[in-house]
């Protein structure tokens, strides 16, 4: 289970995740590998179950991925069309002592399945970039060769565990370790067969699993928690079919219908992607302007947020406030995109900082009460390369 939470995303790290309130190890992720054959196994754990796959194809400087996470449009894993896998499991709030350096520019985890191929790349990149996360998550990556790594925080220190053999973590750790002991044959019986013994139940049941063969593109999804009828896809074959997604619990019934667009939270968008278009609506900026001003003079007003928002950002206020004040002055915004759906109002500004640019999307209700706020890029200074 890896949320991230709407008032980091409103407080524009758009790379951090919130931390969960559960205490206790979510999700399961493993590799099985030999020489012939590379099968990327993961087990997706919370309480959300409305559940999503979706596929982006490549761009300029991005590969193309197959995401899959919630209807918050946050990635709780992928796979490229490299044959490089990302996840990560959530050991809980403060389970690692870790400080990200604040010099560094923030990233989002869909920026490495975007421009990584290795496993090697991948590590060159968390050594430059911020990740939050590393408080209370541990991370896997793996690649078509075989070679994965352990990304995680210990006294305040990145580390980085490599290896060319099977290995995983999580939720279902003590019954991944003694079957990988008895069999790590890279199998797709074998595969499901171990995350069908690490599911979790409870509160927090594994919504879904799936296994990604990292060298054919196969993807082979368990949608439905507690149940083993599978969905195949292959990775480039739905790449050609250009961006769409699918909502898992409908799958079946949606797999025969016209490939549904990607809704806006799932677009992989970029600060450079958009220019300013005529603002027809000067009050609304006026109000987001305010908002912002607002949370950073410490003077937030509870009725300007839906109830679930102000649930959600009130805890870390705090945070979030420090966040905004180290891009200093609020200098201007300017509307990029406009859009309905659901009855909602969807803006995107880009907002310039003395020291910073951002992509924000701001959505509203029908009370005009904000219900969603998202950065979507962050352009900081350069900073000094790895020291």
């Amino acid at each position: 289970m890896k949320p991230r939470s709407l008032l980091l995303t409103f407080a524009l790290a758009a790379a951090v995740w919130g931390v969960s309130s559960v205490s206790v190890q979510a999700c399961t992720v493993f590799l099985l590998t030999d020489t012939n054959r590379v099968l990327w196994c993961d087990n997706e754990d919370w309480e959300n179950p409305n559940t999503r796959i979706w596929f982006v194809p490549a761009g300029p400087k991005r590969y193309g991925a197959v995401y899959v996470g919630f209807d918050n449009g946050y990635i709780q894993g992928g796979v490229n069309s490299e044959g490089f896998a990302w996840g990560a499991v959530n050991f809980g709030q403060n389970s690692a002592v870790w400080t990200p350096d604040p010099s560094l520019p923030v990233r989002d985890n869909d920026q490495v399945l975007e421009t990584c191929a290795t496993v090697e790349e991948a590590i060159a990149f968390y050594r430059v970039h911020r990740e939050g996360g590393f408080s209370y998550c541990r991370f896997l990556v793996a690649d078509r060769t075989g070679a994965s790594a352990i990304l995680r925080a210990k006294d305040g220190k990145f580390l980085v565990e490599k290896s060319n053999q099977g290995q995983g973590f999580g939720y279902g750790a003590m019954t991944l370790s003694k079957m990988l002991a008895v069999s790590a044959d890279p199998t797709l019986d074998n595969g499901t067969e171990m995350l069908r013994a690490c599911r979790q139940w409870g509160a927090c049941p594994t919504q879904y699993s799936y296994v990604a063969d990292l060298k054919t593109g196969d993807i082979f999804l368990f949608p439905f928690p507690g149940r083993d009828d599978r969905v195949e896809f292959n990775l480039a074959a739905e790449l050609k079919k250009g961006a769409h997604y699918y909502d898992m619990p409908k799958i079946h019934e949606q797999l025969g219908e016209p490939l549904r667009p990607l809704l806006a939270n799932m677009e992989r968008v970029r600060l450079d992607d958009f220019k300013p278009i005529a603002d027809t609506e000067p009050n609304v900026t006026a109000h987001v302007r305010a908002i912002f001003q607002s949370l950073i003079d410490n003077n937030l007003h509870s009725d300007d947020f839906t109830p679930e928002a102000w649930k959600t950002m009130t805890p870390d206020l705090k945070e979030m406030q420090a966040q905004l004040k180290s891009f200093g002055r609020l200098v201007s915004l300017n509307l990029v995109a406009r859009g309905d759906t659901d009855g909602k109002r969807t803006y995107r500004y880009i907002v310039e900082f003395e020291k910073a640019r951002v992509l924000q999307r701001f959505v509203f209700d029908e009370h005009d009460k904000l219900a969603e706020s998202e950065a979507e890029d962050l352009v900081l200074p350069k900073t000094p390369g790895p020291r």
